[in-house]
This record gives structure tokens, sequence and C-alpha cells, in this order.
């Protein structure tokens, strides 16, 4: 009897260690290593700083050129009717003959130059005949961009493109633009975010002998004007294009405000978002350049802040466009669950009746000791 006893004992002593030592590896060990290795890995950030720093309009910068540190210069010389008229200029020296204006501005923004020729194409408008000549109004003028735009290389570059283009009007349909009912003593236009288009006539020798050769020089002047209206520059004197400095610091200080608050709030609000080490390095050279560029521009150190907020606003737009960070967002956290709550609740059912039965064993060997 007392053997038989003692081996009851042990066959429920050894019941108990078992559910003891199961409990432990499926409950103690196995869900934090399952839990650890399911997180998401996020880089630590400094979001309070970020989202609690105030951030200011800039003013009418939605009507200007998208802001950038490099710019794609295209020009598109566009002949409609080659066969009538050959047209004897080069591309490549109108950039040539462009690239020292726009040197004066190259320590704020970069700019990359591309030329190209459309033959057969036409602006894509019915103009009104007056007199002798053709006329477009100004109501009609954005309406010439649609069908150009996509015969342009502009798609081609993932940085934005300031396009010049010169249109030669066909011989014997001169064409202007009108003011109002007066012609325009440029004939050419601008398109804040988008370039400007020149307009022009060969003259009557020209037509007759199908040579055309205009002058570049009249050319060259007329896209000097346009890069003054679109980057809003007063002119390109010293005091002017120190001016366009402070203010482009101004506008890149900002926009990197708001592009690191808008991040931030996207990461605080989506928690499957993944945050790399690379990510939160940006972010981080970010902020610290932001604060440094601020602070020597109050100081008047204009070069030196220009240098630190073309960092910061690179280094951020960099960060908020990085690829890694849609890497989870496929799998969010109720998806997480459904996978694995199939795996582990059969398991943990088992577990859970074996406690309730180690509960009723405790309970019962209690009340034999009392």
């Amino acid at each position: 009897m007392g053997t038989s006893h003692k081996d009851e004992k042990d066959v429920i002593d050894y019941r108990i260690i078992n559910i003891l030592v199961y409990f432990s590896v499926i409950v103690v060990i196995g869900i934090p290593i399952w839990w650890y290795t399911t997180r998401v890995y996020r880089a630590h950030l400094p979001l309070d700083e970020i989202l609690h720093k105030e951030t200011l309009g800039i003013g009418n910068e939605t009507l200007g050129l998208p802001l950038s540190l490099e710019y794609d210069i295209l020009i598109t010389l566009v002949n409609p009717e080659p066969d009538q008229l050959n047209v004897d200029l080069n591309g490549e020296k109108l950039s040539n003959h462009l690239k020292p204006f726009l040197k004066e501005v190259s320590a704020i923004n970069k700019f990359e130059f591309k030329s190209q020729w459309l033959f057969y194409t036409e602006l894509g408008l019915l103009p009104s005949k007056v007199d002798d000549y053709y006329v477009l109004s100004e109501r009609q003028l954005p309406h010439i961009i649609t069908p150009l735009e996509t015969k342009l290389w502009s798609h081609l570059s993932s940085r934005p493109t300031v396009n010049f283009i010169v249109y030669f009007a066909p011989c014997g349909k001169p064409l202007t633009i009108d003011n109002e009912r007066n012609k325009s003593q440029v004939n050419a236009f601008v398109s804040p975010r988008w370039g400007g288009i020149l307009i022009m006539n060969p003259d009557k020798s020209a037509c007759n002998s199908k040579q055309f050769q205009p002058d570049s020089q009249y050319i060259v002047s007329t896209f000097v004007t346009q890069v003054i209206q679109l980057f809003k520059i007063k002119s390109f004197n010293e005091e002017d294009i120190m001016q366009f400095k402070i203010e482009r610091i101004k506008k890149m200080v900002q926009s990197t405000h708001r592009t690191l608050k808008s991040l931030a709030q996207l990461l605080t609000e989506i928690s499957r978002i993944v945050i790399s080490d690379e990510v939160g390095q940006k972010i981080s050279i970010a902020v610290d350049n932001v604060k440094l560029a601020e602070e020597y521009l109050r100081k008047g150190e204009v070069e030196e802040s220009l240098k630190l907020a073309k960092i910061a606003f690179s280094t951020s737009e960099s960060a908020f466009s990085d690829s890694s960070l849609l890497a989870l967002l496929y799998f969010p956290e109720d998806q997480k669950y459904a996978v694995y709550i199939p795996l582990f609740l059969p398991i943990m059912i088992p577990v859970f009746m074996s406690l309730a039965t180690l509960k009723n064993w405790w309970k019962s060997r209690k009340m034999k000791t009392h």
C-alpha cells in the first residue's frame, strides 16, 4: 500500500512539473519571444520636438516653381512645318548662352540643361485671324501647354523641369499674343509653375528662301527675363542675389519643418511603419541642420545658413520618400493576430486546462493539510 501511494504521488508530481514546464515554455518564454520577433523596429526619433515646432506659411510659394535643389532646363524648339521652313538654330548653343546667367544662382540651385526639336507639332489651338496676322488671346495661353507637354522630355527626370519653348510660326501665318486687343511686344508668356513660351515669326525673305536664322541673343534674353519671373529674382546684381538666397533659405527651412512634422504625424498615427536606422539618421540630420540654419540666418551668416538649409531640406525630403517606410503597411496589427491566433489558440487551450487541474490539485492539497 505504501509503495502504491508513493508511486501515485510521484505520478502526480511528475504531471505537475510537466504542466509548470509546459506553461513556462509557452507563456513565459514563447509569447515574449514571439512578441519581440514580430514587433516593428523603430529607431529613436525626437518626435515630440518635431510635432511641437511651429511652422509658418510661405506666402505665394504655391504660385511659383516647386522648391528643389536641382532643376532641369529643357529648351524645346518647335517647327510645325519643317518641309516649308528650315530653321538654323542649335539648342545646345542656346543652353551654353544661358548658363552664364544662371551661374549667379548656382550656389543655390544646380541646373541640368537639355534641348530637343519637335517637328510637325502644332499648338493645339485655333487662333483668330485679324487683318493679316493671327492672334492668340491670353485666355487661350494656358491651353497651349497641355498638348505640348505630352511630347516633352520633362517626365523622364525626377527633378522639376523648367520648360523654355520657341515656337516658329508657319510662313504666311504670323502669330501674335493679344493682350486685350493689343499686340504683345515680346510675343512670349510665362506659366509660373511650368516655364515660358516664345513665339517667333519668320520674315518674308526667310519664307521665300525657306531658310530662317533667328536671333539667338534675343531668344536668350527672353529666357533670362522668364527665369527672373519664374524664380522671382529682381535682377542678377549682387544685392538682389543675396536677397534671393535669404528668401530661398527661409523657404527651405519652412519646407523642412513641414516635411518633418508631416512625417512625425504619420509615424505617430501608424504604428506599423518601420523606422530604420538610416531613416532615423536622416531625420536627426535634418532636425539638427535646420536648427543651425535658422541660428546662422539670425546672425546674418547667409552662406553658412544656406549650406545647412540645403542639407536639412534634402535629408528631410529623402527621409519622407524613403521606400522602407512602406515595407510593412500591407501587414497591419489585425492581420498579425489573424495569422498567429489559429497557431497559438490550439496550444493554449490544453495549457489553461492543465492550469485548472493544477488549481484543483492545489486546493485539495491545502484541504488535506488542514
